[in-house]
């Protein structure tokens, strides 16, 4: 189904004549917004218009860039050595695509994603969905080009796995209790976090192009610090109900982003978490959903740690209390509201919102809670770029 969907605007996740990021750091989003559009119901022109506004200039005011070529050769023996370099995309393209030849996309992706998703949260995300995307759509090329991505912009979620504690969070929601509670009340923890993300330049294993962006530092320089609060593996994850608790970490972050409406960063969390779901689903491996889970949950406490995006516990109590035992959305008026939100995201300049609502409404198919669709409403701007970026890139 998925690849019928997309069938018609295939030719635009194939396109290799742009570089994954431009400005830098910022990611080019533009493939995102073909999936999702085409998976809710927009018209191929509309499509078709979007990935040609958006590559002549996005909505930060700038165009995306031509791609770059590589000197570098990219082989199965020196693969890793540069990870996170932000260097050799295109190297690291023709060599995922080689491996595609080879191995079959599923047989690339069981290959080399579980070691890859360890750096899930570098690009803020955006190479993981763009994985989630293309193995949804069923596309090889964009396959290849998203575990590049992974590679090139590679950030550890966590330090050693000897390192980490576990906690007895029994569901994910206790999971965000957990750092709520902490955050208002632990005041070491609390001051820890707000030392690391007030000088990340005091963090030496970041690109100095992260420090230029602001958020990607702030993420990477807590992940770097390994706060046991924030990486600590919580007890849920060990599950025997892996269903359960798909269903349960898909509601927790939902009700975060209710938390927070509109909010650019929790935003993130619900899109990446799909696209996870999908690569789990991928991977020939029984314990691949308790693993992405854990780097799900980790990464989930690193970035709304260092964007200061955690609510009070009693709101995240309310909201539970507002719509954890709601009934399933029954009559055809919830499908209809849902209906017209997705055409208001085929409006949105910002990519972002057809996303969120192709994520939210794939969710609410399966099982209709009614918090999805009161989400998915809850429209995005483009955030503000900081000053840092009136400076040149650091590449």
């Amino acid at each position: 189904m998925p690849t019928t969907v997309v069938a018609h605007v295939s030719d635009l996740l194939g396109d290799r004549t742009h570089h994954i990021e431009f400005n830098g750091h910022l990611t080019n989003h533009v493939k995102h917004a073909v999936v999702a559009l085409a998976g809710i119901g927009a018209p191929e022109q509309v499509i078709r218009d979007y990935y040609k506004s958006y590559c002549t200039l996005t909505p930060y005011g700038f165009p995306v860039e031509p791609q770059r070529t590589s000197s570098v050769s990219i082989e199965e023996d020196n693969w890793r050595e540069f990870l996170g370099k932000r260097a050799h995309f295109s190297a690291y393209t023709r060599f995922f695509d080689e491996q595609i030849a080879h191995l079959g996309s599923r047989g690339a992706v069981a290959k080399y994603a579980p070691e890859l998703l360890r750096g899930w949260i570098g690009a803020f995300t955006h190479a993981t969905i763009h994985l989630g995307w293309a193995i949804w759509s069923d596309h090889p090329a964009m396959t290849a080009e998203a575990l590049a991505y992974l590679a090139f912009s590679f950030v550890p979620v966590h330090l050693e796995d000897a390192e980490r504690g576990q906690t007895t969070d029994p569901e994910p929601l206790s999971t965000l209790r957990r750092l709520s509670d902490a955050w208002s009340k632990d005041q070491a923890f609390h001051d820890r976090v707000e030392a690391v993300i007030t000088d990340t330049n005091s963090v030496t294993e970041l690109h100095p192009e992260l420090n230029r962006s602001g958020l990607q530092a702030r993420v990477a320089s807590i992940a770097h610090s390994g706060i046991p609060d924030l990486t600590a593996r919580p007890a849920w994850i060990a599950g025997a109900d892996a269903a359960a608790s798909r269903r349960a970490l898909r509601r927790a972050v939902t009700l975060l982003y209710l938390a927070s409406p509109g909010d650019f960063v929790v935003l993130h969390l619900i899109t990446s978490l799909f696209a996870l779901e999908v690569i789990a689903d991928t991977l020939d491996d029984p314990t691949a959903e308790n693993t992405v889970y854990d780097l799900f949950a980790t990464g989930l406490r690193v970035i709304v740690a260092a964007e200061r995006k955690i609510p009070t516990t009693a709101k995240l109590e309310e909201l539970d209390s507002l719509f954890g035992n709601a009934e399933a959305d029954r009559s055809p008026f919830a499908a209809a509201e849902f209906d017209v939100t997705a055409r208001r995201a085929w409006l949105e300049d910002e990519e972002h919102n057809p996303k969120l609502v192709f994520v939210l409404r794939a969710w609410w198919n399966e099982d209709r809670w009614p918090a999805y669709r009161h989400a998915a409403a809850q429209f995005t701007r483009t955030p503000d770029l900081p000053p840092s970026f009136e400076e040149p890139p650091n590449e």
